[in-house]
């Protein structure tokens, strides 16, 4: 069993998108100790690859059919060995949020929990399984606020986030409706009909353009936070709206994906 093969469970890319996030969330919250500063991202990225490896586990069977050349199908890596790894992974990245303090440790703890729920029971359940997935993207802002000492605006990021991810991953059930009925998972499309998952989504990004300009409003970020939150905001809720009144699903959860971009810059600008 190679070095690369577990490298390949673990998915190194999004191991650094989740420590990418943490390091933000602590540029925002204003984090100051060196040392705390450093090791939150190494928690995230350990975590994010026990939660890749977990899911591959439990994949298996139908990446034996759709990615044979994953490292378990392909034989280069047990089920069994990928379990270990992915248990090693949380275990440590647990561990190493200790000296780090309390919420984070909560908070490596909580996700290492939720990564393996979704991956074994909730990946299918309507709206559920969706709204795992966009704490897990939100909480890497959650957990670099944790290090700084003024959290309010990654926590207001965190929430829209969430909002963003939860309308994007509808669209992406909805654009994969087919395969997940296939496969027997019971996404909000597959058990309440296209229709109404847009028009879910649809609803969501009004939620997320109403809660937009609050962090502004009340103070907790400044100029010129509203003149990139508020297009990106827009953004979002012009493609589920269109998505429901019949644009193409992939095109819109992709012009979601980069109104988040612009949202993340939103709270970023104001550092600059």
């Amino acid at each position: 069993m190679s070095v690369r093969a577990y490298l390949e469970l673990a998915r190194p890319i999004n191991c650094a998108m989740a420590a990418v996030g943490v390091v933000i969330g602590e540029l925002i919250s204003g984090a100051h100790d060196p040392l705390r500063a450093a090791l939150a991202p190494v928690v995230a990225a350990v975590v994010c690859a026990g939660g890749n490896a977990i899911n591959d586990y439990f994949d298996a069977e139908v990446d034996a059919i759709n990615r044979p050349d994953r490292p378990i199908p392909s034989g280069r890596v047990s089920r069994r060995a990928a379990r270990r790894f992915a248990l090693g992974c949380f275990a440590l990245g647990t561990g190493l949020a200790v000296p780090i303090n309390l919420t984070c440790l909560g908070i490596a703890a909580v996700n290492s929990a939720l990564l393996y729920a979704y991956s074994a029971r909730l990946k299918g359940t309507p709206l559920v399984g969706n709204a795992v997935v966009s704490y897990l993207v939100g909480s890497c802002f959650l957990f670099g606020a944790a290090v700084g000492a003024r959290p309010s605006p990654a926590a207001w990021l965190f929430l829209l986030a969430f909002l963003s991810n939860l309308v994007r991953e509808v669209l992406k059930d909805v654009e994969d409706v087919e395969g997940d009925a296939a496969q027997d998972l019971r996404t909000l499309p597959v058990v309440c009909g296209e229709r109404t998952a847009l028009l879910v989504a649809a609803g969501l990004g009004g939620v997320l353009l109403a809660v937009t300009p609050l962090p502004y409003l009340r103070g907790v970020v400044g100029w010129p936070y509203p003149v990139l939150a508020l297009p990106a905001a827009g953004i979002i809720f012009g493609a589920s709206v269109l998505a429901s009144l019949g644009w193409d699903v992939g095109k819109a959860q992709r012009a979601v994906k980069g109104g988040m971009v612009l949202g993340l810059l939103a709270f970023l600008a104001p550092l600059v």
